[in-house]
């Protein structure tokens, strides 16, 4: 099955490229098919599966696109 990937930040160089279409297989999870720095918990990224967040241990279905995003923090508090 096809899934697309989109990497954010920091994410892409490692990844190789801001997108990437992966052939994965059947019973696929998305922690299979997303690449990682050695350095990075999947724990610590927010995942987006079709524009919604998504945990690491769901299925991938044919046409998913799976978003990948270090946390954003700082700024100033209200």
């Amino acid at each position: 099955m096809r899934v697309i990937v989109k990497y954010f930040g920091y994410l892409s160089d490692y990844a190789g490229g801001r997108e990437q279409v992966v052939n994965a297989a059947e019973g696929s999870r998305i922690r299979d098919v997303i690449k990682l720095p050695p350095d990075v918990s999947i724990e610590d990224l927010v995942i987006l599966r079709n524009g919604r967040p998504a945990k690491p241990d769901e299925e991938v279905q044919d046409g998913d696109t799976i978003s990948v995003l270090p946390h954003i923090s700082g700024g100033q508090p209200s």
